[in-house]
């Protein structure tokens, strides 16, 4: 399990560089951390969340959430989205589908 944790946060990592949003991607637990700088943290959650897919640079359509289900199935259970100056958590549900953390 440690290992699919580690492989899909690096491809998470990359999928939001290829939608335009530079961020450090790392897991503790069973939550995975993202630093995206300045980035607006709601921006960066929809590009993330959104089941019908992102589009790069490239034009194409990246399905960030699929990388979340094999997080979520790998026992990740939250996401913590850390701006210059909020932070953002969100839930993993079962399916992979993203909810704001109460």
């Amino acid at each position: 399990m440690e290992k699919v944790r580690v492989n899909n946060a690096a491809k998470l990592a990359t999928q939001l560089t290829d939608v335009s949003y530079k961020a450090s991607v790392t897991h503790e637990g069973d939550t995975v951390n993202v630093r995206v700088g300045d980035a607006s943290l709601s921006d960066v959650r929809r590009a993330m969340c959104r089941q019908m897919g992102w589009p790069s640079g490239e034009g194409k359509m990246l399905r960030l959430a699929e990388t979340l289900v094999f997080l979520r199935l790998a026992g990740i259970t939250k996401l913590k989205i850390v701006g210059d100056t909020e932070t953002l958590e969100v839930e993993l549900e079962k399916g992979g589908r993203c909810r704001n953390a109460a």
